[in-house]
């Protein structure tokens, strides 16, 4: 419920996937905040209309954790009130600052007997494997993900951007930035930017295919990107750009690059210094890849994961 492109690539996926894999189902779509609203009764009308075939399927994102927001506090709800139910959580980054926070999320997600709990990184799973035993869990890679290799752009590319967060989560300066930009602006013309845009999400989220569409295709305009965004990371290879992430203050994006090692090697680089970042830029430049990926995470995860779910649900 907000302008990040990022978030709503997670959206936008997650509904395709729906479509395609449960398009002879109804499929019901409600905000967090309605689900807490205790004017709204919302837990007491679900738990009349649940049916036993039913599967509740909570967005990914960065929603285990407790640094603010409702939505762990949504899920908590949910779970507590529904133990019995099918639940599909598509792929979480987990973080608590507070044990006590931690050990409450714990006892709630271990009363879903008939979960599948997908952790986007393995930092986030081995976390999941020792909070979450009584739950099916499973490392597994960002939806929006599934985007990469069905775009094939010829047009010339020009120039570098930088897209960076503006956010807590931010570990470099806007200044430390800044003389990055103005160290490779030697060598390219450089951008800055971010993925979250000034636009009402309410208006992106009635036709997020276009923006999706629109960050991806500026994206393969550039000859490289430097990012400190995970979704960045994840865009620039849609656009097959090869991409620098840079580190952030918790473990999200950089433990996130480890899925393309092996992968999309030649496209994805992880640095753990601006100066890293500005060296590997230039030998990038110098000897581009061919600006074109295969689909694997759609192909080897998101295609199977229909039959897990089900898998997941059958053994109840």
């Amino acid at each position: 419920m907000h302008s990040n492109l990022g978030d709503m690539a997670q959206y936008y996926c997650i509904q395709n996937w729906l479509a395609y894999n449960y398009g002879d189902c109804n499929i019901y779509e409600f905000d967090a905040p309605a689900v807490v609203d205790r004017r709204f009764h919302f837990v007491t009308l679900l738990k009349e209309r649940l049916r036993p075939g039913d599967i509740i399927v909570f967005q990914s994102g960065y929603t285990t954790q407790d640094l603010g927001g409702v939505h762990e506090y949504m899920h908590r709800l949910i779970i507590d009130n529904m133990p019995d139910a099918n639940i599909l959580m598509m792929p979480q980054t987990i973080y608590f600052q507070k044990e006590e926070n931690k050990k409450r999320t714990a006892a709630s997600y271990n009363r879903a007997r008939h979960m599948l709990f997908l952790a986007r990184d393995m930092v986030s799973y081995n976390m999941a494997i020792d909070m979450f035993p009584a739950v099916k869990v499973l490392a597994y890679p960002d939806i929006v993900t599934s985007l990469i290799g069905h775009f094939k752009f010829d047009a010339p590319r020009q120039g570098i951007l930088i897209c960076r967060r503006n956010d807590s989560e931010k570990y470099y300066s806007e200044e430390e930035l800044l003389h990055l930009r103005d160290d490779l602006v030697q060598d390219e013309p450089v951008i800055i930017s971010d993925t979250s845009i000034n636009v009402s999400y309410k208006k992106i989220q009635k036709n997020p295919e276009r923006y999706i569409n629109d960050i991806i295709n500026s994206y393969s305009k550039y000859k490289l990107i430097i990012t400190d965004r995970y979704h960045g990371t994840i865009f620039s290879l849609a656009a097959n750009t090869p991409v620098i992430v840079l580190k952030t203050t918790d473990h999200k994006v950089t433990t996130g690059v480890t899925w393309f090692k092996g992968v999309y090697d030649g496209y994805v680089f992880a640095v753990s210094s601006l100066e890293e970042a500005a060296s590997l830029a230039r030998k990038i430049l110098k000897s581009p890849p061919e600006y074109h990926l295969a689909s694997y995470f759609d192909e080897q995860y998101y295609g199977k994961l229909k039959t897990i779910v089900e898998d997941v649900i059958k053994h109840k």
